[in-house]
């Protein structure tokens, strides 16, 4: 039985709003000393495949949060449904839960602009009975909800206050000024959709002018805007797109915080809104918000916003006393204290001294903490993913970026790397499986315990497909497959191979039912045994996504380093350890002379490395998802961090493996640098690496550029897509 004080039950893929709301009442129960559990059902809402939004990453790897996976039951004093649609989707993959109160929060609207409902209150009554034995508290996020569900009618118990978001007022808090300049500077913030913006041309307008009047700033991108205005956007506009600026960065820089949207659109909440409140920035809203903000912001139809806008930029102690009765007001009725009563009040908990891991930030995201394999409880047939003990970790996260995409099956994964913890970060089952070097043996006598373990896997988890992803496959395989004959095998065969080497490797392409080779932004400079063997090929595999990164400031304010200045990555892994302390050296001597910052990896399968007090140390995995954080970067040239850095537009020096066995790192730098995409140097000296620094710091957004233009997209997906046709070919 796992015991947990609070559980929450959610899609944890969301973004925006309800993501922030999620990982702010986390951080609330963690402050008050309670244990939360966090069950995953994918819900309709997120239809495109993902990841764990970061935030709610960062608190599972730093102990705020426990993800709860499998069917072994779970005991929780209260039970917190976060969107009733996950349930609706997903409820038969719940493990047995005994709780002592079920809430079901309605954090967005329930009926869409075109009237069409979005959940039936009355199924998911039915479905919360079935699974936990009890009647549902049903929890609306404000009035306009709340009026929703009244109106659906049905047996339904709401709670008597709305269930309003929480934010830490502290942390939004920003130095802000009374407007200074000639003209007012108003923004806004969301996710680019059609509803979050005024649907008439003339509403838009009044609400953000074209004449110049004002300046409008906007985060989270105007497509839709532009759609309704029929013309490109405004001269006096700025548009940054969703996740390109922190937020709090964003709203430091505008005057006012003007937010409307489609009249037909009900928005359940505004955590937009309570941000901007919260950093003290006066809002101009539609009068139907007063219910939820009361006071605490201005209201105006759409043919009185810009006076009211105007009335904040010339009377400087009207501006300074919104903006203090805002953060006032973020503070009082919205604080995480909030969310600890409303718990303490529905389950009787309370609260004691918070727990290890409760309240740390700064570095948390870098500190791993992997989920033990266990069985999964849904239906969908098992895709089994075994990787090989590489010198770094590019196998793994190859078999991850598979995994993640791959939704039609459920994943399992066993890899002999010494970093496959970072599995249980994406919330997938795992377990480890040391290798010959690992245990100390040789090959072959190492090679029946691999036989064994993988055997005991395979009868247990009984996979459809397996996929082996490693340049070497073990002798085993052979044996296995002929004695586990069910399952499809794959071969995820990376390419640039050094050249004559291994060449008897390919034959092995024989044991498997198909080869898949990762694509490599530099294959047309691949000589070596897999240049002409048959493959399905596909484009260039990473992990993550571009749009799953951290912006620069949240990558930098997570990993605790300088807001300001700029930065270098320097990444060595994996190398001998008089290499690697030579380069990073000679890396840290040459970045200093151009006035850079230092920020080394220590990768969890390199060896240390003694480096100088003012040098930035980092462990984050994956890596890429801080990426924006630097402005330039000294790395190995692996599969791995090449096409992370050219990909996601880090100017780069590479700087080839010289030890590498088989990987072609030589190569792929040079051709690389051949196309005028980075820089390369057979190794680092501190006189000739100067000037390659000062070369990217000047030219590194045009060589960037050059990639972005030729990119084919992330493999990972067309990998994915293989290994479900390649089961429904089977089935």
């Amino acid at each position: 039985m796992r015991v947990v004080d609070v559980l929450d039950i959610s899609d944890f893929r969301f973004a925006g709003g309800t993501a922030a709301s999620i990982a702010e009442e986390i951080a609330a129960q963690a402050g008050a000393g309670w244990t939360t559990g966090l069950i995953h059902l994918n819900g309709p809402l997120v239809a495109r495949v993902t990841g764990f939004n970061p935030r709610i990453t960062e608190q599972l790897a730093d102990g705020s949060a426990r993800l709860l996976i499998g069917h072994d039951p779970v005991r929780a004093a209260i039970t917190l449904i976060r969107h009733p649609t996950v349930l609706d989707q997903a409820s038969d993959q719940l493990p047995p839960i005994t709780t002592e109160q079920v809430v079901v929060i309605v954090n967005s609207t329930m009926i869409a602009p075109d009237g069409a409902r979005e959940f039936d209150p009355a199924r998911i009554n039915r479905l919360v009975r079935q699974r936990f034995g009890l009647d549902p508290l049903w929890a609306p996020l404000s009035s306009r909800i709340r009026g929703q569900l009244l109106a659906a009618g049905g047996d339904l118990r709401l709670i008597a206050d709305d269930w309003v978001n929480v934010i830490d007022a502290r942390s939004w808090h920003v130095e802000h000024d009374a407007p200074a300049g000639d003209r007012p500077v108003i923004g806004r913030h969301s996710r680019d959709v059609a509803a979050k913006w005024p649907r008439e041309r003339a509403e838009l307008l009044a609400a953000y002018p074209e004449d110049g009047s004002v300046e409008v700033r906007v985060l989270g991108g105007a497509r839709s805007a532009r759609a309704v205005l029929g013309s490109q956007l405004p001269d006096s506009w700025r548009v940054w797109e969703f996740g390109t600026r922190e937020p709090r960065e964003f709203l430091q820089g505008i005057d006012t915080y003007v937010y409307y949207t489609d009249p037909r659109w009900i928005e359940a909440f505004g955590r937009n809104v309570l941000e901007a409140m919260a950093a003290g920035v006066p809002v101009v809203l539609p009068p139907v918000f007063e219910t939820i903000f009361a006071d605490a912001a201005l209201y105006a139809e759409p043919a009185g916003i810009q006076e009211v806008v105007r009335s904040l930029h010339r009377d400087t102690n009207l501006w300074l006393r919104i903006s203090e009765h805002a953060r006032a007001t973020a503070r009082r009725r919205f604080s995480r204290q909030v969310h600890v009563d409303r718990i303490q009040a529905l389950s009787g908990l309370e609260a004691r001294t918070p727990q290890a891991g409760g309240e740390q930030s700064g570095h948390s995201a870098s500190r791993l903490r992997g989920t033990p394999a266990t069985r999964a409880a849904d239906e969908r047939p098992k895709l089994l993913l075994v990787s090989s003990n590489g010198t770094g970790m590019g196998h793994l996260m190859r078999l991850m970026a598979y995994a993640r995409r791959a939704t039609h099956f459920q994943p399992h994964v066993v890899s002999l790397s010494q970093g496959v913890a970072a599995v249980g970060r994406l919330g997938m089952s795992y377990e480890y499986v040391p290798s010959a070097a690992g245990l100390g043996m040789d090959p072959s006598s190492w090679q029946p315990i691999f036989t064994d373990r993988i055997g005991a896997v395979l009868r247990r988890v009984r996979p459809a497909v397996v996929v082996f992803d490693g340049t070497w496959p073990y002798n085993g395989i052979e044996e296995l497959r002929s004695t586990h004959p069910d399952p499809l095998w794959v071969w995820s065969r990376r390419g640039m191979w050094q050249p004559g080497r291994s060449r008897d490797q390919l034959k092995k392409a024989a044991w498997f039912d198909a080869v898949i080779e990762p694509g490599d932004f530099a294959s047309a400079g691949d000589i070596g045994a897999t240049a002409s063997a048959p493959a399905v090929r596909i484009p260039p595999v990473t992990l993550l996504d571009e749009d799953e990164l951290l912006t620069r400031h949240a990558a930098r304010r997570e990993l605790g380093l300088p807001t300001g200045g700029r930065i270098a990555l320097v990444a060595f892994s994996g190398g001998a350890v008089e290499d690697v302390t030579s380069d990073t050296a000679a890396a840290i001597a040459a970045c200093r002379r151009v006035g850079l910052e230092i920020c080394v990896t220590q990768s969890v399968v390199a060896p240390d490395v003694a480096l100088p007090d003012d040098v930035h140390v980092i462990n984050p995995i994956p890596l890429a998802t801080y990426q924006r954080a630097f402005d330039v970067a000294i790395s190995a040239a692996g599969y791995n961090s090449f096409h992370e850095l050219l990909r996601f537009g880090t100017p780069t020096l590479f700087i080839p493996k010289r030890n590498s066995a088989l990987d072609d790192q030589g190569r792929r730098a040079r051709w690389a640098a051949d196309q005028g995409w980075s820089l390369c140097a057979p190794r680092v000296s501190e006189s000739g690496t100067v000037p390659m620094l000062a070369e990217l710091l000047e030219h590194g957004d045009e060589m960037i550029a050059k990639v972005t233009a030729m990119d084919p997209g992330n493999g990972a997906v067309d990998a994915a897509r293989l290994l479900t046709d390649l089961h429904r070919g089977r089935t």
